[in-house]
C-alpha cells in the first residue's frame, strides 16, 4: 500500500558511485532493510565503486541522514577515509578514477 503524500513518510534512497557518475539515485524504498540489502548487492556490481543509503522524510527539508555505505558488499565508514568521497580514487581495473 502506498502511503498518502500528506503523511510524513520516511524513505530510503540508494545512491551509487561509478567512475563516470557520482551519487546517482537509483531507487527509493519505504523499508530500510530493503534499501540496505539492495545497496549491499549493488555494491558488488563490477562498474559500481560503492552504494550508499540515505534516509529522508518526504516533503520536509533538513531530514536527510546517511544510513550506510557499502563497497564490494561490505559496510564502510566514509568518515574514516581521507578524501571527500569514499569512492574518490582508482576505479575498477582498466578505468580511471573519479
Amino acid at each position: 500500500m502506498v502511503p498518502e503524500p500528506s503523511v510524513s513518510t520516511m524513505v530510503y534512497a540508494v545512491h551509487t558511485a561509478r567512475p563516470d557518475e557520482i551519487g546517482a539515485v537509483e531507487i527509493i524504498f519505504l523499508d530500510e532493510d530493503d534499501a540496505r540489502s539492495y545497496a549491499i548487492d549493488r555494491s558488488r556490481d563490477w562498474r559500481v565503486l560503492s552504494a550508499s543509503v540515505t534516509s529522508y522524510v518526504i516533503g520536509q527539508l533538513g531530514t536527510r541522514h546517511p544510513v550506510g555505505a557499502y563497497a564490494d558488499g561490505v559496510e564502510i565508514n566514509p568518515r574514516s577515509i581521507d578524501r571527500m568521497y569514499p569512492t574518490d580514487g582508482p576505479g575498477p581495473a582498466g578505468t580511471a578514477g573519479v
